[in-house]
């Protein structure tokens, strides 16, 4: 199996496609708040990316995990994907539950690197 050398810039595009999902949705008519919260959240996550420190993947990821949480509990995700025929609608949702996928898998990839990071140092 070959390594990935640094999971953080796929975590950070993956969360940049997720969020511009929300604004495809938006412009399709689905029913959000004026500022859309989730839309903030996964463009600082995405930002905490960038940020060289250990903590920050932990934030990120926990953000992601956060917002996916939200999709799967919240009725209007399920019901969005389920009606193909609102074209912008469905596309946006089905690109944000998509590149939150891959941000999930991405960003735990980066909070495995950053904490075996810390191992490595500490036992040094």
């Amino acid at each position: 199996m070959t390594s990935m050398t640094n999971p953080r810039p796929y975590a950070t595009v993956a969360l940049l496609i997720a969020a511009a999902g929300i604004p495809i949705q938006i412009a399709g008519g689905a029913d959000y708040p004026t500022v859309p919260p989730g839309l903030f959240i996964l463009l600082a996550a995405a930002g905490l990316y960038a940020v060289r420190t250990r903590w920050a993947p932990v934030v990120a990821f926990a953000a992601t995990v956060m917002i996916a949480i939200g999709g799967i509990v919240a009725p209007e995700l399920r019901e969005q994907l389920a009606a193909p025929s609102d074209a912008a609608v469905f596309a946006g949702s089905a690109l944000q539950t998509a590149a939150l996928l891959a941000g999930l898998a991405y960003g735990a990839a980066a909070v495995r690197q950053s904490l075996r990071g810390r191992e490595r140092a500490a036992a040094h």
